[in-house]
């Protein structure tokens, strides 16, 4: 339960600035940390870290892995700064433009698996993350051969505890993406069927022959896991939070299902009988096919839930809250027919919620976790949220419909236990929330806020309810906090595209831009 009022902002890693074509964790994340700092910002919100896949559009949340580290995200100057790339090197390779960049091979995904090819870097927004991977993953393994060759007693002892430490997944993930390499084959259901089905000595000959890759591997997720907790002591010492985020379900090629077949719901070829969804609602007319595998419940209950309590253990190691994504899920989900191209036709389906709960709070006691319990059906779910004192959100821009009055999301009827969003990263920015509203929508939004709302004050008003709201912590989308328009959007769910590629420039962090946000914050009892 969340104790007192405090606010922060919402930006993804890969978001920040760089001179690599994508956000990492390196300079500018620690000058981010310094600007909430100065703006009086308590938390710092992120997408999931796990590694992403180009076939999926780069989301976040759709990863080869439910416990890796996304290396696209390893800084270069800090390996640099330890001796494991050459800095003169590294100096020249970034004085060369993303845009510049010309991609003469096969895009990788983060394990080293082949992608679809982009033609070209300016061609398409993810064409440009390709050539950012193409361009970071050379300079990448010559530091972990680096490492590997040149580290000393100390370095090896701390990344052997790293190994023994992660062991649980990380042998698998490491033999995952070897094999997606050594194979030619990204799709782990295609390989030769004793590493499909993982027969024992199969797989230690596999292990054998890419020893050497795998450990390179290994150590890209070293330097991820080391990055990552030198961020997080730094902002912790600036009393600045981490939120993470996980996503409910994993993706069928994945090591998650590689490795535990029988947790999902999958035929005696390893397809999966039914996928993920959601059905029509606001976001979509046809509803979001995700594609995910679902899980066999019945399985991971007879578990004890034990995977589920691994992946929370290893994400509540890596931020203060975690926002679990999809509550729903765990309650009742949209069970799709594989055979099914879009979301319209399927069935809701009982998970067994109150086993998985008990298991949780079993286990973790005080439970770190938001609950994302947003849409039509967020109502079957908060009886659960109440009784083990776990946060659920309000988004400001959810509230002036027709049911203003009643709406849950309207500010009137917050509670303290809450998170409070402008919008979140599946929303437009506020600015073009605003300009795509309806004559109806505006005139709700003005007779709420007491003055006639134009573009020209609406995010500011926006802003000021959220931080105004007496649910304990309020979170704001950074574009909202810079007053960006629809083209700062990070995604638009289910319409792939442009999502997820907005960055932010280095110019944007201005001393008044933090100077009027820790006024709203100090005014509204949130510093």
């Amino acid at each position: 339960m969340l104790q007192q009022r405090s606010s922060g902002l919402l930006l993804h890693i890969t978001s920040l600035p760089s001179a690599h074509g994508v956000g990492d964790l390196g300079p500018e994340a620690y000058r981010f940390a310094d600007f909430l700092a100065e703006a009086g910002q308590t938390y710092w919100q992120i997408l999931p870290l796990t590694p992403v896949d180009p076939g999926a559009g780069f989301s976040p949340y759709s990863s080869p892995s439910a416990f890796a580290g996304n290396t696209l995200m390893i800084s270069l100057e800090k390996l640099a700064d330890e001796g494991l790339l050459n800095p003169d090197e590294l100096a020249v390779f970034n004085e060369q433009p993303i845009r510049d960049v010309t991609i003469t091979e096969a895009p990788t995904t983060a394990g080293g698996a082949t992608a679809d090819v982009l033609v070209s870097p300016l061609a398409t927004a993810p064409s440009a993350l390709h050539a950012a991977w193409i361009r970071k993953r050379p300079l990448l393994e010559q530091a972990a051969q680096t490492f590997l060759r040149e580290s000393t007693p100390g370095q090896q002892s701390d990344y052997d505890r790293f190994c023994g430490w992660q062991a649980d997944w990380l042998e698998d993930y490491a033999l995952f993406s070897a094999l997606q390499e050594a194979t030619g084959e990204p799709f782990w259901i295609r390989w030769p069927t004793a590493i499909v089905r993982r027969e024992p000595v199969e797989l230690a000959r596999q292990r054998e022959l890419l020893r050497d890759r795998i450990e390179v591997i290994k150590v890209l997720q070293y330097f991820f896991m080391r990055q990552w907790n030198e961020l997080i002591a730094y902002c912790y010492a600036r009393k600045i939070h981490l939120m993470g985020d996980i996503p409910i379900y994993v993706q069928l090629n994945s090591a998650d299902v590689w490795a535990n077949p029988t947790l999902f719901k999958l035929d005696e070829d390893f397809q999966p009988l039914f996928v993920a969804g959601a059905p029509p609602d606001y976001f979509s007319e046809d509803g979001q096919r995700w594609g995910n595998p679902i899980y066999d419940w019945a399985e991971h209950e007879r578990t004890g839930f034990a995977w589920w309590m691994r992946r929370l253990r290893h994400q509540m190691s890596l931020y203060s809250l975690t926002r679990l994504d999809h509550f729903l899920g765990f309650a009742v989900y949209w069970e799709i027919p594989a055979s099914e191209p879009t979301a319209k036709v399927g069935e809701w389906v009982k998970a067994p919620i109150e086993a998985f709960m008990h298991a949780m709070h079993r286990q973790f006691v005080q439970l770190p976790v938001i609950g994302e319990d947003l849409g039509a059906k967020a109502a079957e779910i908060q009886a659960y949220l109440r009784h083990y004192g776990i946060p659920g959100m309000r988004v400001v821009q959810f509230g002036f419909g027709e049911d203003m009055p009643t709406s849950t999301y309207a500010v009137h009827n917050h509670s303290e236990n809450f998170v409070v969003y402008s919008g979140t990263h599946d929303n437009n920015t506020t600015l073009g929330w605003f300009r795509e509203s309806d004559d109806e929508l505006r005139q709700r939004i003005n007779e709420y806020i007491g003055i006639e709302i134009t573009e020209a004050n609406v995010v500011d008003q926006i802003c000021r309810l959220t931080m105004q709201s007496v649910a304990r912590l309020a979170i704001i989308p950074i574009q909202d906090i810079l007053n960006l328009d629809e083209t700062g959007r990070m995604n638009t769910p289910g319409s792939g595209g442009r999502s997820w590629q907005w960055r932010l420039q280095p110019d944007q962090l201005t001393d008044k831009v933090a100077e009027k946000l820790l006024k709203l914050t100090k005014m509204t009892g949130r510093g």
